[in-house]
């Protein structure tokens, strides 16, 4: 098995796959509310790092996410402030101790037009592939929902 390249070697402004998981399989989501707090800290340090978010998709045990980011430092720095805001919002509200997710976060390069395509699609069918609804339109915690245009992360959190 070959590794990974470092994300170090890849270029600028590189779109990637996004996925976090809970620690052995928990809930990373209990309510509305931690979604809300999720969802607001992708937007804010979206925002303060100058990364594009193309999908979203927040799960109960895992989030995934695709973003288009200006350096391949940026995407590090980003996730890992979100994951420990997040992290301490979550252990702090339900009184609890360790880690919450599995691992620092997984990453895949997306390499063309038409892996950008199938991964946002992929990220978007997750609750109907899960038997959650019919329909991706339908979960309020994608950005499928609604019309089946992509919306953004401050429509949904605002």
């Amino acid at each position: 098995m070959t590794p990974r390249p470092s994300r170090s070697q890849l270029s600028p402004h590189t779109y990637f796959q996004i996925c976090v998981r809970g620690n052995n399989g928990q809930k990373i989501f209990e309510d509305e509310k931690d979604r809300l707090r999720y969802l607001s800290l992708i937007e804010k340090y979206r925002r303060y790092r100058n990364l594009q978010c193309f999908a979203f998709c927040l799960m109960d045990n895992h989030a995934h996410m695709l973003f288009l980011t200006p350096s391949t430092q940026v995407l590090s720095k980003t996730m890992h402030a979100i994951q420990v805001a997040y992290a301490m919002y979550f252990n702090r509200k339900y009184e609890r101790r360790g880690h919450l997710f599995q691992d620092r976060f997984s990453s895949w390069v997306v390499k063309d037009e038409n892996h950008l395509l199938s991964t946002k699609e992929y990220i978007e069918n997750n609750p109907v592939k899960a038997g959650m609804t019919t329909r991706r339109e339908d979960y309020a915690w994608s950005s499928a929902f609604g019309d089946g245009s992509c919306v953004t992360l401050s429509q949904i959190s605002g």
